[in-house]
């Protein structure tokens, strides 16, 4: 009827969920599940999958178990339903099929992932382990999870939507560029576009360095210097992308000059098979990241929407 329409009205499900309409215009005014990961297997022995779980609480929130059959018994009373799960695999090959279809019957919408240690550098040429498992490397995960997290807050499922047989361009149209609102704006609720960070990028060669500032680009950074060799201690870029091709230990040196320079910019290194120690060193060393090669698209957005916040939360102080 159309009285219905004259005024706004609100209908309540089952999650007690809030949804008010008027026309074309819906806005949903109910906080949305907040997005939590299940981890299952090793977060203390090994270095590397430590380092990992350290760096993920901060994004997500975070259970950690120690086998699947854990999980199985501390499914409905303890543990709510993960957004994420995943395998940490000390060794390839050390889950079974099986387990993954129970986790799946058991959480049919959580989205299963292994995750691969340096034993399992160069598995993805192969395809995944475990079949309708995302293989995702130790050092990429943080900022790949940072990127899912802020799309499910956004209100897009992204690539965490998208069937497993999806190729890569259709999940590259699942997601928006970096600095887009949240939800479509209108005239009674419009939303600010947030400033892209600025990002300089620095590799080996003319064409490394003009291949990674194409994938920065298509990431959501806006690139205002390319050069080979080394970052330059001063320039005007709040970012700066660095890809070392080989371990970034020759390079820690020069990274402290860098992180000392300007304290306010970020640096995120790209290496060919990142090793636990190696990444430590890096880190401590002032680096925001350090990322594999060849670059996950996602993991790299993660990084710039991570250095985006930061900068918006800097401006608002000021």
């Amino acid at each position: 009827p159309e009285s219905l329409l004259a005024e706004p009205w609100t209908v309540r499900d089952t999650a007690e969920e809030s949804i008010t309409m008027r026309g074309s215009t819906r806005h949903r005014n109910a906080m949305q599940a907040e997005p939590s990961l299940l981890w299952i297997g090793d977060s203390e022995q090994a270095d590397e999958l430590r380092l990992t779980v350290a760096s993920l609480q901060p994004v997500i929130t975070t259970s950690c178990l120690p086998t699947a059959a854990a999980a199985f018994g501390a499914a409905g009373y303890q543990l709510k339903p993960p957004t994420v799960i995943c395998l940490a695999e000390r060794r390839p090959g050390q889950y079974t099929a099986a387990e993954a279809i129970a986790l799946s019957r058991q959480w049919p919408l959580a989205r299963l992932i292994v995750v691969a240690t340096c034993l399992a550098d160069g598995r993805r040429r192969s395809g995944p382990p475990l079949p309708g498992v995302t293989d995702v490397s130790w050092h990429d995960l943080p900022s790949r999870v940072r990127f899912w997290v802020t799309e499910l807050t956004a209100g897009r499922s992204g690539s965490l939507g998208t069937p497993l047989t999806a190729r890569r361009d259709e999940r590259w149209l699942e997601t928006p560029p970096l600095g887009y609102p949240a939800q479509p704006s209108d005239s009674a609720n419009s939303e600010a576009v947030v400033p892209q960070p600025r990002v300089s990028v620095t590799a080996a060669s003319d064409t490394a360095a003009e291949a990674v500032a194409d994938l920065v680009a298509t990431a959501g950074g806006r690139v205002v210097q390319q050069q080979t060799g080394r970052p330059p201690l001063i320039d005007e870029a709040e970012l700066i992308v660095w890809d070392t091709a080989d371990t970034p230990t020759p390079h820690l040196n020069w990274l402290r000059l860098l992180t000392s320079q300007r304290p306010e910019r970020a640096v995120v290194l790209l290496t060919s098979f990142p090793r636990g120690d190696a990444v430590v060193d890096a880190l401590e060393a002032g680096a925001l990241a350090v990322l594999g090669r060849p670059v996950d698209r996602e993991a790299l957005s993660g990084v710039l929407r991570q250095r985006q916040t930061a900068l918006s939360a800097t401006a608002g102080v000021r």
